[in-house]
């Protein structure tokens, strides 16, 4: 049987055709153009009626006679309003949007305030942060009958529905999720001053939400776990790492574990990943891409392509660094959003574009590996390798290089490109 699962991710929508009878994977991938321009710099938002748009052209162009289901995962922590018909109300605030980091009251910001209140880490981007910012400065459209996921709302769009649905993944991604429980807060939520009738109803993956031409549709997931499942053959030994716009490292747990400074996301079928999340990945490279972009075009008049600078950047013949240390928190972190990246160690000798390169791609690996070395020890110690996925590490070989040095663990990248996706087909048969 043929299962098709859709990922709708920042910037771009990836779609595969997955069949279990030989394991053949199809892909296709449609630029995500729904970004909305204006407004203040930290706010990151989206157009769902275009991401709906991109998506259902996307899912025509791959149906074929014998589909058996269709799955959807996504951007994660983001939030939309729907009104009573089930229809957007305003845009997508993405889990980029910094409306949460804003200054609140009392030298707080809405995060900080709303951590503090409710005792849950609340991280701006997140979409009940965000909504909660919303209710303050009177953002919430006066129609709005309930908040979701992006993908939540496509999969709802698509089979006719008036009401989203949510499963585990993608409701703790929004904020004051009891995750043992697996249900919201609605005491912490009471605290906060948000009225729970707007939540979507949660419900467990594998949930049929409707169809579409017939084929059943099943409840989103959240694209961090979907990608886990569509990459990691053996969730016990391995550790997964994506490096794509941001990075993320997530492990396996069975039972439910708190670590300071790691997610603990519940896994669709059961079980956690310990996810330690940074906000720049592959982003921090395309920066300093664009940074040797401008000094050519400054220098000699002449800007060389991207494609000729990424290829020169990835062909660096060594992985020395001359003594200079790169920080990633270029978007600081999700709980310090102010914190910024730093380069120290420069000297009158060390700071060449080889050294610059190689020490940036090491604090890639290094804010994912100060992730690892929090996870308690008997859950590191059963770790044999390292399941890389995402494009951003996937078309980078210096990078493989200096994450498997950086973990001591070998490398071993995904098979297919659209593991999300993958994930997203797959979710309902775990």
């Amino acid at each position: 049987m043929k299962h098709i699962g859709i990922d709708i991710g920042t910037s771009s929508v990836c779609g595969v055709v997955y069949n279990d009878a030989d394991g053949n994977v199809k892909s296709v991938t449609k630029a995500n153009d729904a970004a909305i321009t204006g407004g203040p710099a930290w706010s990151f938002r989206q157009d769902p009626e275009r991401i709906l748009e991109v998506t259902r052209r996307l899912l025509e162009e791959m149906m074929e006679p014998d589909v058996a289901s269709i799955g959807f995962s996504g951007q994660m922590h983001g939030m939309l309003y729907v009104d009573g018909e089930g229809r957007s109300l305003g845009p997508l605030y993405t889990w980029q949007d910094g409306s949460a980091a804003q200054p609140y009251q009392g030298g707080e910001s809405y995060a900080q305030y709303l951590t503090r209140i409710t005792g849950y880490e609340t991280s701006t981007g997140y979409g009940l942060a965000t909504h909660f910012y919303n209710m303050k400065t009177d953002g919430v459209p006066a129609a709005a009958v309930k908040l979701c996921t992006v993908m939540d709302y496509v999969a709802m769009r698509l089979c006719g529905g008036s009401e989203p649905v949510c499963e585990p993944s993608n409701a703790a991604s929004l904020g004051f999720f009891d995750k043992q429980r697996l249900q919201f807060d609605t005491e912490a939520l009471g605290k906060a001053g948000i009225d729970v009738a707007i939540l979507p109803e949660v419900r467990p993956a594998g949930t049929k939400v409707g169809t579409y031409r017939d084929i059943p549709v099943y409840v989103a997931i959240g694209d961090n776990q979907a990608a886990f499942l569509g990459s990691v053959l053996d969730k016990q030994t391995s550790v997964h790492v994506t490096i794509g716009t941001s990075s993320q490292i997530s492990v396996y747990t069975d039972s439910y574990v708190q670590v300071h400074g790691l997610d603990t996301r519940p896994l669709p079928g059961g079980g956690y990943i310990l996810v330690g999340a940074a906000l720049c990945g592959g982003v921090s490279f395309a920066m300093l891409k664009d940074f040797y972009a401008q000094v050519a075009e400054t220098i000699t008049g002449t800007r060389p392509s991207d494609k000729d600078i990424y290829n020169r950047m990835c062909e660096m013949s060594d992985t020395e660094t001359g003594g200079i240390s790169v920080r990633t928190t270029f978007s600081g972190t999700r709980r310090k959003p102010s914190l910024r990246g730093e380069i120290t160690g420069i000297d009158l000798r060390n700071l060449t574009p080889e050294h610059l390169t190689n020490a940036l791609l090491k604090g890639i690996c290094q804010e994912l590996k100060d992730f690892y070395d929090c996870l308690p020890a008997d859950i590191r110690q059963c770790r044999k390798s390292i399941t890389g996925s995402g494009n951003g590490l996937r078309k980078n070989h210096l990078l493989q290089s200096l994450l498997s040095e950086t973990f001591a663990l070998p490398l071993e990248l995904t098979s297919h490109q659209e593991e999300a996706a993958l994930g997203a087909a797959i979710a309902h048969k775990q």
